[in-house]
């Protein structure tokens, strides 16, 4: 099936209170309180910062601690467009530019450098797995990265991308521009469209967690996850792992991985970014601690930038089959 627009919101937000397979210990805790009102959510926790606007001194204090941040940004080329995107992009979904939108900047800048120099084009398909509020997809498309993006998440977070997706879009190119699938043949139907579509949008294709080995089926050139397979456990990241190399045993599949090292979830059972199904064969462009991944900042508590529980690792490899 193809649901298109606001045709696909609908089926999300129908499929909300239904169990999610996909779901780890950790979401089944940060997903306990979720509510979707039919005007806005309640409960949003685990994915990311979703505060209003900052105006006057706070906005003042939220930039001087940004500009450590910023400063990293300097060794990419793209990095002050982006930045300049990506404040487009929450202001029209009226939320803040807070960190966390900051480092997807910063990781698209990377990307872009990367991604263009061994292997890309701007019609390339992007995947991300596991988005919040949409940024990184809304990036990759505002940013030319992609000129298809196909966003997999758990039900609730997938309505939520969606919503934030239909606010930075607007109404009449959402309807236009996403399409989310529920099985092989509705893929390939949305395959057959045009890149672009008549308004001049690139395309996103919507795919519940739950369905995740559809991406087998898409000529994907790039998959992207941040933070999100620390909060899964193993068997599902094997099986995206799995998905990501059927489909470079066809053509070269680069994966940005930014992830914990070790993370305890609440079942207590421990995911190691070590763990994760590597072989010795991926070729690794880049593989080093995230700079701006290791320490937040804090309006209030000095000494005001502090480092989380543990450190966070990126990773881009060309996988080889």
């Amino acid at each position: 099936m193809i649901y298109t627009g606001q045709a696909a919101f609908d089926y999300l937000a129908d499929e909300v209170n239904k169990e999610d397979s996909g779901e780890s210990s950790y979401w089944r805790k940060y997903h306990s309180a979720f509510r979707f009102t039919g005007e806005g959510f309640d409960g949003l926790q685990g994915f990311g910062g979703n505060e209003k606007p900052y105006h006057g001194l706070r906005l003042a204090i939220h930039t001087l601690l940004q500009s450590k941040f910023r400063r990293m940004g300097k060794e990419f080329p793209d990095f002050r467009l982006i930045d300049s995107l990506a404040q487009d992009i929450v202001t029209k979904q009226n939320r803040a530019y807070d960190l966390d939108v900051l480092r997807q900047s910063l990781t698209i800048s990377l990307l872009k450098k990367y991604f263009h120099e061994h292997l890309l084009n701007t019609k390339s398909t992007a995947c991300v797995i596991g988005d919040g509020f949409a940024s990184m997809t809304s990036l990759l498309l505002a940013s030319g990265l992609a000129s298809k993006v196909v966003l997999i998440n758990l039900t609730k977070t997938l309505l939520v991308d969606l919503w934030y997706l239909r606010l930075w879009l607007g109404s009449e190119r959402f309807n236009s521009s996403v399409d989310l699938v529920t099985d092989e043949d509705g893929l390939n139907q949305v395959l057959s469209k045009p890149e672009i579509n008549e308004y001049g949008d690139r395309r996103i294709i919507a795919i519940q967690a739950a369905q995740h080995i559809l991406l087998r089926e898409i000529p994907v050139d790039m998959a992207i996850n941040i933070a999100s397979m620390q909060e899964m456990d193993p068997t599902i990241i094997n099986k995206y792992f799995d998905d990501m190399r059927a489909i470079s045993k066809n053509k070269n599949l680069m994966f940005y991985c930014c992830n914990r090292e070790e993370k305890k979830l609440p079942d207590g059972s421990v995911i190691r970014f070590s763990d994760y199904p590597w072989r010795e064969n991926d070729k690794i462009i880049v593989d080093e601690l995230c700079p701006w991944h290791q320490q937040y900042y804090d309006t209030i508590r000095p000494p005001f930038y502090h480092s989380y529980d543990g450190s966070v690792r990126h990773r881009l490899v060309t996988f080889n089959g």
